[in-house]
């Protein structure tokens, strides 16, 4: 958390809203104090700073970020939203377990419901195409220029919300926005070696290929083999020992 502490002090005034900027299906929205106070106390989770089972004591936060314990609350609750941590009364919120039951369940909601998001795209006029295209390229830059998997799943995510946004479904879109957070740490997880990196974003490639020639279904099965594959690796780290992790 320290080391995130100036950045939100100089991105948030205190109890205004931030200046960051949001994705989702409704497009592009401010992101208010709460949610970047949850950014950052999941990406202290995510760095090691806070391990599973640790807890998360709201007083603490706000005294770092100098801001009131209100919006370190709201963030709390966000952050259970997303089975990032879990708020029990009297014991207050604790960091959530990564399991490989987890994994199995979770990703195979979301790589069905993604399959099924991207067979509803077809066909769709040149525009479209041509920012997933761009997106891709920006992907296969990042892969190939040593970003870490943070940062590379942040243009991932973004590619993800434009297909979202065209498949003309909110509902769904708002269901799959859901899971790619509550899978995030996972992902990062699956992403984790510039190896895999290049993999996802070479089948992400395949994925636009088969759009620009109107083959939604072989554009579908591409986004499915990227699930899978972050599925397979999340599983394998989580089974290489660590005194954090439970295959349970």
């Amino acid at each position: 958390m320290k080391k995130a502490v100036a950045d939100v002090r100089a991105a948030c005034a205190p109890e205004a809203e931030a200046l960051s900027m949001r994705g989702g299906s409704a497009g592009r929205q401010l992101m208010t104090l709460a949610e970047q106070i949850a950014e950052r106390i999941f990406l202290s989770i995510a760095s090691g700073e806070y391990a599973p089972g640790d807890r998360i004591r709201e007083e603490t936060v706000a005294e770092q970020l100098e801001v009131s314990r209100g919006p370190v609350r709201e963030a709390l609750r966000i952050l259970e939203k997303d089975s990032v941590v879990r708020i029990q009364p009297n014991r207050g919120a604790h960091v959530t377990q990564l399991t490989i039951k987890e994994v199995g369940d979770l990703f195979e909601i979301r790589r069905d419901l993604l399959g099924a998001m991207v067979r509803r795209l077809a066909p769709h006029n040149a525009d479209f195409v041509a920012a997933i295209d761009a997106g891709v390229h920006e992907l296969e830059m990042a892969a190939h220029g040593g970003v870490d998997a943070d940062a590379y799943l942040g243009v991932s995510n973004r590619l993800g919300r434009l297909l979202a946004d065209a498949c003309g479904n909110e509902r769904l879109a708002d269901i799959l926005g859901s899971l790619a957070r509550q899978t995030r740490r996972y992902s990062m997880l699956g992403l984790a070696s510039a190896t895999r990196r290049i993999e996802s974003a070479s089948t992400w490639r395949v994925m636009v290929k088969a759009l620009e020639a109107g083959d939604a279904n072989t554009a579908a099965d591409a986004v499915e083999d990227l699930v899978d594959a972050l599925r397979r690796e999340a599983i394998r780290q989580l089974a290489l020992p660590h005194p954090t992790h439970t295959k349970d």
